[in-house]
């Protein structure tokens, strides 16, 4: 009997020495960097004609992700919108390194991602799948646009 103690004591120990590395209480969540993180601050223009031209800029802020700047025609300048997500009931459903995810109740679905130095709007519907491309700016390019109205 007395064996049979010393074997299980011999067990129960083994199990609690090895279940345990010395990291587990010290290990640091790993947080993943999000995609309004990393482009937070990042202009982005499309020009389709010299009629039609669209700047970006992406803030860390899951209310107010993005402001556009939409050249108005006709006008010769801008008009300025922040998108704030509670406006049109739209929901973030994701908002990963890779990408940025917004549903709309329309069924529209819009996704931000950045490839090859470009970012890529592709909006999702049932009327198909529209992808704008974008190019990179100097954030100071906004900073100098005839504003229509605020």
């Amino acid at each position: 009997m007395k064996g049979l103690y010393y074997i299980v004591v011999l067990v129960l120990g083994f199990t609690m020495a090895t279940s345990c590395s010395s990291n587990d209480d010290n290990s640091d969540p790993v947080i993943e960097t999000t995609f309004l993180e990393m482009y937070e601050g990042t202009v982005w223009h499309i020009a389709i004609n010299e009629l039609s031209s669209e700047y970006l800029k992406f803030q860390n802020n899951e209310t107010f992700p993005f402001e556009q700047w939409g050249l108005i025609y006709g006008a010769g300048c801008y008009e300025h919108i922040y998108y704030n997500v509670n406006d049109f009931s739209a929901v973030i459903t994701e908002n990963s390194e890779d990408y940025l995810e917004l549903t709309l109740p329309s069924g529209h679905v819009w996704i931000f991602a950045v490839e090859d130095g470009l970012l890529h709007w592709v909006d999702v519907s049932e009327d198909g799948i529209y992808d704008y491309v974008y190019d990179s700016q100097n954030a100071a390019v906004i900073d100098d646009l005839d504003i229509c109205w605020e």
